[in-house]
C-alpha cells in the first residue's frame, strides 16, 4: 500500500501543453505561483505544426515569448485550402500582420522556460480529483495521484485535453467530433550560400 504524501498549492494546472504552460506564464507574470502537473516524462513532441494567427501572436507578446519564435517563423501572407471530397483549392490571403506556422515543441519549449524549474511536475497521473469542504461553506479541490501524492488546492484549473479529467470531474459533456479534419506541416530550410 502507498503511503500518501499531502500537499497544499495555491493554484494546481493539470496539463504541461500550451494551454497549461500559457496559463502558469500567465499567471506568474500577475505574480501568482502554480503547480502545473503533466503525466508525461517530459516535454511531449505530438503535434508537427501550429498555425498561430494575428490575435494569438499577440498573446505571445503579452506572455513576454514571441521574440524567441519571431527570428525561426516568417509570417505567411497566402495559403490553400483543399477540399478533400471534390479537390477544389481554394486560396487564401492573410492579413498584413500574415500568420506563422511553428513547431508546436519549440512553442512549448518557449513557454516552460519562462517558468521556474520547479513549477512543471512530470510523471504525474492522476489517479482521482474530488471535493472537500472548508469552514464557513468553501470548498477545495483535492487531486490524488497515481504515486500516492495528495494535492490540496484552492484553484483547479484543467488543460488536460479533449479527454479531460478535470472536465469529467466538472460534469461537463463529451466532446463531439465536429466531422472536419487539418493537415499541417512544417518545413525547415537551412539557407544555402551562393555560389
Amino acid at each position: 500500500m502507498k503511503r500518501e504524501m499531502e500537499m497544499m498549492e495555491d493554484v494546481v494546472i493539470v496539463g504541461a501543453g500550451i494551454a497549461g504552460l500559457a496559463t502558469a506564464v500567465a499567471l506568474k507574470r500577475v505574480g501568482v505561483r502554480a503547480l502545473v502537473l503533466e503525466r508525461s516524462q517530459g516535454i511531449r513532441a505530438t503535434g508537427a505544426a501550429l498555425t498561430l494567427f494575428p490575435n494569438a501572436w499577440l498573446a505571445l507578446d503579452a506572455l513576454g515569448v514571441s521574440h524567441k519564435l519571431t527570428r525561426s517563423y516568417d509570417p505567411l501572407f497566402k495559403g490553400s485550402v483543399t477540399n478533400i471530397n471534390t479537390g477544389d483549392v481554394q486560396q487564401v490571403l492573410f492579413s498584413e500582420q500574415g500568420i506563422r506556422t511553428v513547431h508546436r515543441k519549440t512553442l512549448l519549449e518557449a513557454l516552460a522556460e519562462e517558468l521556474p524549474t520547479d513549477t512543471i511536475r512530470f510523471s504525474s497521473k492522476l489517479a482521482a480529483i474530488e471535493s472537500q469542504e472548508q469552514g464557513g461553506g468553501a470548498s477545495i479541490a483535492v487531486v490524488h495521484l497515481e504515486d500516492g501524492t495528495a494535492i490540496k488546492s484552492k484553484v483547479l484549473i484543467g488543460c488536460d485535453g479533449v479527454h479531460s479529467v478535470v472536465a469529467r470531474w466538472l460534469g461537463l459533456a463529451e466532446p463531439v467530433h465536429s466531422g472536419r479534419s487539418a493537415v499541417r506541416s512544417l518545413a525547415a530550410f537551412s539557407a544555402r550560400p551562393q555560389i
